[in-house]
């Protein structure tokens, strides 16, 4: 009976060995896939060529996934998902899958409840809003770098613009950051 007993406690003390290491591994790995490491030269020279300019090599890998990802998809006059989408709901959609933040379903709300940013001081991810086609703010879309920005263009869909382009100058309002 002893014998047998001393043999459970082994096989115990055994079962709960390989049961540590087994957590302690899968930690290890799961911690590894959450590392923002820095993109190798390499992937800004592949993302420049799907986004269409050169990018600086600070943007972040996982906003640049989620932007080009984006690309493409159609607009639709209230559409909200990669289907069909309107400039305000792409921007409400792109900010709650990068950032688990929602933000208001209008453009002009999202202007109004942001925070004012200088030009001298916008980042990836800052709104850029334009007035359109009256007094309201009537557009929106999200800053990348180099002066670009993502939004949903009601003739192309989903695109890249630049706004040293003289449309996007002659309309362009102002930066806002979304602080929660």
């Amino acid at each position: 009976m002893a014998r047998l007993t001393q043999y459970f406690n082994t096989l115990t003390i055994v079962v709960f060995v390989c049961f540590l290491l087994f957590v302690a591994s899968s930690c290890k790995s799961r911690a590894y896939k959450r590392q923002n490491k820095p993109a190798d030269r390499s992937y800004y020279e592949q993302m420049s060529e799907k986004l269409g300019y050169p990018l600086t090599g600070e943007e972040t890998p996982e906003f640049l996934r989620g932007v080009e990802s984006w690309l493409g998809a159609p607009y639709k006059f209230g559409g909200c998902d990669r289907n069909g989408t309107d400039c305000s709901c792409f921007v409400r959609t792109l900010y709650r899958e990068m950032y688990k933040i929602d933000l208001p379903r209008k453009s002009e709300d999202m202007q109004k409840q942001s925070k004012p940013v200088k030009p001298e001081d916008v980042r990836e991810g800052d709104l850029v809003f334009f007035k359109i086609n009256n007094e309201k703010t009537s557009h929106v879309g999200v800053y990348i770098s180099n002066n670009r920005f993502i939004h949903a263009s009601t003739s192309k869909g989903v695109m890249i613009n630049s706004l040293d382009e003289n449309y996007y100058k002659k309309y362009f309002h102002c930066f806002g950051r979304w602080e929660e």
